[in-house]
């Protein structure tokens, strides 16, 4: 699930050009690419020692030989494998291995993605728990071990604002986010539920995303049968062109690309599902949930006899 790079906007006079480039999808993957930090890092206290020890921040992450099962998940946590497809070739664009970890009171969304040929991807997303937005984020390109590019990025809203610009939101993410942070802009997810998602656009702007969840529906894919919630995510044009007409942007909104994406209606929301372009002039693609799996239990894949919400930990997704 590939970035998508917000820095490389510009403004264009024509309409129609302008509504073909905003096909802004974030997703995992490449994204700028900036100076990586040292072994030290300014994320602090506990959760900073325990991203250096964990290989998550510092120079092993950019060393010249790294291998794809340098980050592993530990016993007992849930990893869930998929497979994103270009939708007129059939080709497979990317794999991905995901699976969140906790420290303190933060989760730790953490992919490994395998592309084409010997490059890799490892990405991680440190979200709290009881707010929306991102705290810390670091992506790095591999080939054949070796770093090619790295982005690291931290939600500091004092730090991030420049003189002359406006006050960026606190629920900020940076230009890249996992799928599974669409889910996260609702209070509760439920059929009906509407939110919205931040993303840092430049250091001087943000793009905002509307996310609402429509109704529920059964979704067969490759791990298995389930009842899922449908999420469509749509860019404002406002957010992007703050100074242009009302009237040009109520006309620009409707043909505006939306993204579709299928959550399990019941703990732990998979996603199962998504439909949509996942960066800046990409083709369509379709990303699959392939199998989940607990570390150190057999692999298992759900069918159409699912277990509970309550087996599963929680409630149901209301209706």
């Amino acid at each position: 699930m590939r970035t998508s790079s917000f820095r490389v906007w510009t403004l264009l006079p024509s309409l129609a050009v302008c509504v073909a480039v905003l096909t802004l999808w974030p997703a995992t993957g490449r994204a700028d690419t900036a100076q990586a930090p040292g072994t030290e890092s300014s994320a602090g206290g506990a959760t900073d020692a325990w991203l250096v020890a964990r290989g998550l921040i510092g120079r092993g992450m950019v060393g010249d030989q790294s291998g794809r099962d340098a980050i592993t998940p530990p016993a007992g946590v849930e990893v869930d494998e998929t497979r994103q497809t270009e939708n007129r070739s059939g080709q497979v664009v990317m794999r991905v291995k995901a699976w969140n970890e906790t420290v303190a009171d933060d989760t730790v969304h953490i992919e490994v993605t395998t592309l084409p040929g010997d490059q890799f991807e490892v990405g991680f997303w440190l979200f709290p728990n009881h707010r929306q937005g991102c705290t810390l984020y670091q992506w790095t390109l591999y080939d054949h071990g070796r770093a090619l590019q790295s982005t690291f990025w931290r939600n500091d809203a004092a730090v991030l604002r420049l003189a002359g610009a406006a006050d960026l939101p606190p629920d900020l993410y940076p230009d890249a986010v996992p799928w599974m942070a669409f889910l996260r802009a609702f209070a509760t997810p439920r059929d009906g539920a509407e939110g919205m998602l931040n993303q840092q656009l430049t250091p001087y702007s943000y793009v905002a995303q509307d996310v609402s969840a429509t109704r529920l529906e059964q979704i067969t894919v490759p791990a298995g049968s389930f009842s899922a919630l449908k999420v469509i995510a749509q860019v404002d044009i406002a957010t992007v062109m703050p100074n242009w007409p009302h009237f040009v942007l109520h006309v620009i909104q409707p043909v505006i690309p939306k993204n579709t994406l299928y959550f399990e209606a019941a703990p732990p929301y998979r996603l199962l599902k998504q439909e949509g372009t996942s960066f800046v002039g990409g083709p369509e693609v379709t990303t699959e949930l392939m199998r989940f799996h607990t570390v150190g239990a057999p692999p298992a894949v759900a069918d159409a006899h699912a277990p509970s919400a309550a087996a599963l930990g929680g409630a149901a997704i209301a209706q």
